[in-house]
């Protein structure tokens, strides 16, 4: 080709240089036993030259004297020990060698056609990621979680334990267990297997009168919650059962939770389905028994967060019953760290018809108790066709909000009334990798 290099000549060595520099990132778990291996094999070296008696440098001599105990055993013995010892470093060093090289091989979210070191590199990228709390439920949380597991393998997802309504509904009157459906999509949004792992986890028996209606990931966490007592422990079973990137953690442990509210008419309505639902404006919501105490783990995951995140998700029957849990306002006012709002992109019907973005946080700061630092909202909202009974928020920061307004571009262009994964994820590690107090925190952690 007249002197000149061959498209995969040239491919070939940009592939090398990439992999070399992805060899040198730190952290990745394979210099440290490759030196170790190369170690041994030097050691082996010198074993082989003490036994068979063969001339060394001074420098090489000495230290080998040194090791081996000289004056007080025969060349031979000396010469057995380095062997052994060179032995040892070899065997140590190819071991976990094989097992990076192997863990970086099966590691998931690595895009089709790269290797291993790829794998690891990715691995370490996301361990080192940002500590994120999210709260809320339904569609809305899992769409986040989605795109923030693509960053970071920190992730709480803190989910609601009140839902009545469908197969989480049954099964917790059967069983007088804390349902299990809100947590079962968050599992599914983390799994590093999530396609295969969405069609069997939100599979649904079709017949059987007691089977049917029923989904697979319910059932699966309701026979863990028996195993293991309580939500909390089975989620962190089915976390290892399923690769899960993060936790998922209920705001309580208390069982039996019933979401209650009065519209602005004067109507009490029971349970999160029927909330849902209100042909009437809600005027005050709350948990009973309102003594519901909060998870620990919530607590600790707070107290070590980066970044906390409300929402997206239904403001009365997701978002909310977290905040309603005794000891989470308390909580979330400790924490040091940014709070971001996240708008919903869209109105909810029966539950949000008509307010706007400072409806949403007014609503949600009046019920929780909790002053946000940051407010997260679309920057380009997309008609939505009549039949829906939704509109879309446009993005009109509140008047007299103190924190930081974001307008970003985060709706999903397939659907129009729900984010996008991908760009919510980097709106929120926008703010959670902002700049940095002395003590760690991000900056703007000083309005909270």
């Amino acid at each position: 080709m007249n002197g000149r290099e061959r498209p995969d000549d040239q491919l070939g060595k940009a592939r090398t240089l990439r992999w070399l520099l992805l060899l040198m990132q730190p952290g990745i778990g394979l210099k440290r036993w490759l030196l170790l291996a190369m170690a041994g094999v030097l050691l082996l070296a010198g074993g082989f030259a003490l036994v068979l008696s063969v001339p060394l440098s001074d420098v090489v001599l000495q230290a080998a004297r040194t090791l081996t105990l000289s004056g007080k055993l025969p060349p031979v013995w000396r010469g057995v020990i380095v062997l052994a010892i060179g032995i040892a470093f070899v065997a140590i060093g190819a071991y976990n060698l094989h097992q990076r090289f192997l863990f970086g091989a099966m590691y998931r979210q690595v895009r089709p056609g790269t290797g291993a070191l790829e794998g690891l590199s990715t691995y370490r990228s996301r361990r080192r990621g940002p500590k994120i709390v999210a709260i809320g439920g339904g569609t809305g949380l899992s769409t986040l979680l989605r795109g923030l597991k693509e960053h970071t393998e920190n992730i709480t997802a803190i989910v609601t334990v009140a839902d009545d309504g469908g197969s989480s509904g049954r099964l917790r009157k059967e069983f007088g267990i804390q349902p299990p459906g809100d947590a079962r999509q968050c599992l599914i949004a983390l799994s590093d297997s999530e396609p295969l792992m969405e069609e069997l986890m939100s599979f649904r028996f079709e017949t059987g009168q007691t089977l049917e209606g029923h989904s697979m990931g319910n059932l699966l966490l309701a026979a863990l919650t028996q195993r293991y007592g309580n939500l909390h422990e089975a989620l962190q079973a089915a976390a290892r059962l399923l690769a899960v990137k993060g936790r998922v953690v209920p705001s309580t442990l208390a069982t039996g939770l019933v979401l209650r509210a009065e519209t602005v008419g004067g109507h009490l309505l029971e349970g999160e389905s029927m909330i849902g639902e209100s042909p009437d404006r809600i005027a005050r919501i709350w948990l009973d028994p309102k003594a519901a105490p909060l998870n620990a783990a919530v607590a600790d995951s707070l107290r070590e967060a980066d970044a906390v995140v409300i929402g997206p998700g239904s403001l009365y029957t997701s978002v909310l019953p977290n905040m309603l849990v005794a000891g989470m306002r308390e909580a979330l006012n400790r924490s040091g760290a940014p709070k971001v709002f996240v708008c919903n992109v869209a109105t909810q019907h029966g539950e949000t018809d008509g307010l706007d973005a400072g409806g949403h946080l007014r609503e949600f700061e009046r019920h929780s108790g909790v002053s946000v630092t940051h407010l997260l909202l679309n920057a380009r909202p997309i008609a939505i066709p009549v039949q829906f009974q939704q509109q879309a928020i446009l993005p009109e920061p509140p008047a007299g909000f103190a924190g930081e307004v974001l307008v970003r571009d985060v709706v999903s262009r397939e659907m129009p009334s729900r984010h996008d994964p991908k760009l919510l994820a980097e709106a929120v590690l926008e703010i959670a990798r902002g700049p940095r107090t002395r003590n760690g925190r991000p900056q703007a952690a000083l309005r909270a």
